[in-house]
């Protein structure tokens, strides 16, 4: 199985989230690429599978943007996207769809893995990967936003084989106004640095649902 891992927050070096998720998955036999913010130029990029989104060129337009893609935080960005111009947000996306179109390609992931559910998760949706969500409380308040942002997030949501909580909040803030209650694609686990297992399962759960 063939991943792609896309995180909202930096992925500019090899002790970010993402890619201890990565050598952790590779601990397994599962091959996986990650895909997310970085300042880091392409011909530069820490290893192979790394496929950087370069914002800082774009978010100099807004001192809030930038502040954000500075911090590197996945919830920094979440925060600030919903507040950004459409132009802004535009070229932001435009950006973020060839990145991601281009890991794709290169990468070919039976699944898509994606860390809170925001603009990257409608992205990579529209690529027609089998894509997983991992979703905290904070994802969805900060979708709420905005009306343009909770239809991209709400999509991406009505789009994935597999959506995960962070925790029960989460999970109850899912149910009361962005999936069925009873949806069966909903499991409830965090995040940690040692859930590489869950990852991979979910992810064959998201390729066997795909698959019908």
């Amino acid at each position: 199985m063939r991943l792609l891992l896309i995180d909202h927050g930096s992925c500019d070096h090899d002790h970010t989230r993402v890619h201890h998720c990565r050598a952790n998955l590779g601990r397994l036999g599962i091959a996986a690429a990650v895909c997310g913010p970085s300042s880091i130029p392409q011909l530069e990029q820490p290893n192979d599978g790394m496929y950087g989104i370069h914002l800082h060129a774009i978010a100099a337009a807004s001192h809030r943007f930038l502040a954000a893609v500075r911090d590197g935080s996945a919830e920094s960005l979440l925060s600030v996207v919903p507040s950004l111009s459409p132009r802004l947000l535009g070229l932001v996306r435009e950006t973020a769809r060839q990145l991601i179109a281009e890991a794709v390609d290169a990468t070919d992931p039976d699944v898509i893995f994606v860390m809170h559910a925001g603009l990257l998760a409608d992205l990579a949706a529209e690529t027609g990967a089998p894509v997983v969500v991992h979703v905290a409380q904070a994802d969805l308040t900060a979708a709420a936003a905005k009306p343009f942002m909770r239809t991209l997030v709400g999509r991406a949501l009505g789009s994935c084989e597999t959506v995960i909580a962070a925790d029960t909040a989460a999970a109850d803030m899912l149910r009361a106004g962005w999936i069925e209650p009873d949806d069966e694609r909903l499991d409830i686990w965090p995040l940690g640095p040692t859930c590489e297992e869950q990852i991979a399962s979910a992810c064959r759960t998201a390729l066997t649902r795909r698959r019908g």
